[in-house]
């Protein structure tokens, strides 16, 4: 069984000589340099962190390594090989795989199906053997997590059981043809493989890369998550603006020093916020009996003008679920919603909108932004008919509206026309928030804000949000995040089964206290 506790110190040693190494590699996209000759080596059996701003090129390095991007110069090699350039074929059979952030599988076929997408065991018939097919799967997943039923639909698995899948799926070795040739894993890059799970999924996830790198596979481990690094990984590569900083073993650094290594200059964190006195003012947002079938049951609350309010629980505890409630996604919901004294439909977006009601939600690329268009017109997408005269759309005011808003909130891009895709993780998330960041905007509904960002913007991203509420908005976030629930709110509610279990203020304000109420059903 995989050990639940991992133990990096326990790594390879650091005079080892290395398994993989990059020398001098630079890739240019467009106008963006995303790396700039980058040399670093990774060790057999090592957990080896490459960690750095948003646009760092951590991401860019993988692809590189993992031939889905061709690098401008430099080279990849692995055992003293050198990779052909932007080979897939040539690196997956030197044995690297890549496990991508965003799942790449099928969620309506079973996990066996998924498993064996790539070379499905035929009979002598040449009609798939289902029962071969059942069987390796069994065998893949038989050291990862034994537990996972091979046919079931891989949509019915929780998000950390889909990761381990995924995992699974990059340890297979492959067949070629009739000869049989092997090509075993021998390098796994997981980019950001913890961003949708919950606390329970992510430990057993990092028991099992502690595992697989017990067993020889070098792991290269692409995250944000300061906890994770520590926990296990043995050494930690740090790159800012596509350039090697430093590479260190865990062991020897300290958080702050990785931060500064990241972003350049020293965080700063702020003090914590006074709580917003709420004797004789009246609710910004009220919520009363808000319902919705399977989701939520008479969900209650009130955020007073300029306070901040987290809700915390488990992932499926119905979190995501009431923001979508209160903003009117959720056609089945409900319930009263009272927006400064006026009474407000459910399912009722746009009147939320004109309320002055902004969402920000959890996942940017298919809830959030508008691919299609421009940095410009996803700004302005929410006062677009306050800039316009008769109907018709006031380009030029739209053009000096967009320009001061990417500046004020620091959105790097190369012009008010690119499309969001263009930017990185962080500068397309504050460019979301800063769609509702009006001052018209009363009330701000905040799921997962910090979401597979980097620790400096996380940072902006915070004063972003500090800065609305000190304007008088009212605040209501989710973040799975414990530290930044903390941090964040002045006052948290804690959601367990659809239903508000408990409530927090100051002292009561604690991971044990959350993690109570997160786990017993006030029903």
């Amino acid at each position: 069984m995989v050990s639940p506790s991992p133990t990096p110190d326990a790594g390879p040693a650091s005079h080892a000589t290395p398994l993989l190494v990059c020398e001098h590699i630079s890739k240019r996209f467009g106008v963006t340099q995303a790396l700039d000759d980058v040399s670093v080596s990774f060790l057999p059996g090592e957990v080896h962190a490459l960690m750095g701003e948003n646009g760092a090129g951590k991401s860019t390095l993988g692809k590189v390594i993992s031939g889905l991007h061709r690098q401008d110069s430099g080279v990849v090699s692995i055992d003293g090989r050198t990779l052909t350039p932007g080979s897939i074929d040539d690196s997956f059979d030197a044995g690297i795989r890549i496990v991508h952030q965003e799942l790449a599988q099928c969620p309506n076929l079973t996990v066996a199906e998924n498993l064996c997408l790539h070379d499905m065991p035929r009979s002598r018939l040449g009609l798939v053997d289902r029962r071969a097919m059942r069987d390796r799967a069994a065998r893949l997943l038989s050291g990862l997590e034994p537990g996972i039923d091979v046919e079931a639909p891989l949509g019915s698995l929780a998000p950390g059981r889909r990761q381990i899948v995924q995992i699974a799926s990059s340890l297979e070795e492959q067949h070629r043809g009739g000869d049989a040739a092997r090509r075993p894993a021998r390098v796994i890059v997981l980019d950001e493989p913890t961003s949708s799970l919950s606390v329970s999924e992510v430990d057993r996830l990092l028991g099992i890369v502690r595992e697989l790198a017990s067993t020889g596979l070098t792991m290269l481990y692409v995250s944000h998550r300061m906890g994770e690094i520590f926990q296990v990984c043995d050494r930690v590569t740090v790159l800012r603006d596509g350039k090697f900083v430093a590479t260190s073993r865990v062991a020897d650094i300290d958080e702050a020093t990785l931060i500064e290594q990241m972003i350049g200059r020293r965080i700063t964190h702020a003090a914590k916020r006074e709580p917003v006195e709420s004797e004789g003012r009246r609710p910004t947002l009220r919520v009363r009996g808000l319902s919705s079938p399977g989701k939520l049951e008479g969900v209650s609350l009130d955020v007073m003008p300029g306070e901040i309010v987290g809700l915390g629980g488990l992932v499926g505890s119905g979190r995501s679920e009431l923001l979508d409630a209160v903003f009117g996604i959720d056609r089945r919901a409900q319930g009263e919603i009272i927006i400064e004294g006026a009474s407000i439909g459910t399912g009722a977006e746009r009147a939320m909108i004109r309320a002055g009601v902004g969402y920000v939600p959890e996942d940017r690329k298919t809830q959030g932004l508008f691919f299609d268009l421009g940095v410009d017109e996803n700004l302005l997408m929410p006062i677009m008919p306050t800039l316009a005269t008769a109907g018709v759309r006031g380009l030029g005011r739209e053009r000096a509206a967009a320009t001061e808003r990417i500046r004020e909130f620091q959105v790097k891009t190369a012009s008010p026309k690119s499309p969001p895709g263009s930017l990185s993780g962080g500068n397309q998330q504050k460019l979301l928030i800063a769609r509702w960041m009006t001052h018209d905007t009363r009330v701000l509904l905040l799921d997962e804000p910090t979401r597979g960002i980097d620790v400096g913007t996380k940072a902006e991203v915070y004063r972003l949000i500090c800065q609305a509420a000190d304007r008088g908005v009212a605040v209501l976030v989710v973040t799975s995040e414990m530290p930044e629930l903390l941090a964040l709110s002045d006052r948290i509610l804690v959601m367990c089964s659809g239903r508000i279990s408990g409530e927090l203020r100051g002292k009561e304000m604690t991971q044990a206290n959350i993690l109570k109420l997160a786990t017993v059903d006030s029903r």
